[in-house]
């Protein structure tokens, strides 16, 4: 026991307890998140250049984006690659994203017919290396470990910023992703701030309840208008689905 706590008290020997010390000595790397309070939280004091994070979600459109917002609009205004949006499950409003700052003539929309397709889009645009983020929405029956692997590496080597959306039954699931974080959408949109917990991130332990206010403000839109989108939209994947079964 001594001899393991003589190791412990050596410089070169690092713990995940030190992150808190570290903030504010080494300079910031990472993107900013636009949330003080979360950039303290994270190992490079925002998002990752080069990695994969997973956002877990109960319901689409629970303000997921609205996590991402500050950090991509930042993000845009640094470089002059695109930011690529695989398979989202509903139609980016454009006025929104420019009245937020975002650059939608540098936004690239792709639209797969199925989830092979989608994951071989989100891959071919992590080894080109043309854009600096890369959102995807994937189908969480179909996810594999072995091919979030391979974005985390493709990501790692192309220095792309890259997201995917899940459900947060996945929470229960392990995963390459160096952050995961999961917003509770029962205690989401509550006025102007957001609660999420982060349930892995590099450099740290998990954090619960994690409250964050918010910049900007969606119009307000019936839970039923939502719902009814969310339905009308995977009645239509589920017609694709089927035609693509009778070609």
């Amino acid at each position: 026991m001594l001899g393991l706590q003589s190791l412990l008290s050596k410089d070169f020997i690092w713990r995940a307890r030190d992150l808190a010390a570290s903030v504010g000595i080494e300079p910031a790397s990472g993107i900013p998140t636009g949330f003080p309070s979360l950039d303290r939280l994270l190992c490079d004091q925002g998002w990752p250049h080069d990695a994969l994070l997973e956002v877990l979600v109960d319901i689409q459109g629970c303000g997921e984006l609205r996590l991402l917002v500050p950090g991509l609009r930042h993000l845009l205004h640094q470089e002059t690659r695109w930011v690529a949006w695989i398979n989202p499950p509903f139609v980016p409003y454009a006025p929104a994203l420019h009245s937020l700052g975002i650059d939608v003539n540098r936004i690239l929309l792709v639209h797969p017919n199925n989830h092979q397709e989608a994951l071989w889009a989100l891959e071919k645009i992590l080894e080109s290396g043309s854009c600096s983020a890369a959102l995807a929405w994937l189908n969480e029956r179909e996810l594999q470990d072995k091919q979030l692997r391979r974005v985390q590496s493709r990501a790692k080597e192309n220095r792309v910023w890259s997201t995917i959306f899940r459900s947060s039954r996945a929470a229960r699931e392990s995963s390459p992703a160096e952050f995961r974080f999961h917003i509770h959408s029962s205690r989401s949109n509550t006025g102007d701030m957001m609660v999420l917990s982060i349930l892995k991130r590099k450099g740290g332990w998990a954090v619960n309840d994690v409250s964050l206010k918010l910049q900007w403000h969606p119009n307000a839109l019936p839970t039923d208008y939502i719902a009814g989108k969310w339905n009308l939209w995977r009645q239509m994947e589920r017609t694709r689905e089927t035609n693509r079964r009778i070609a």
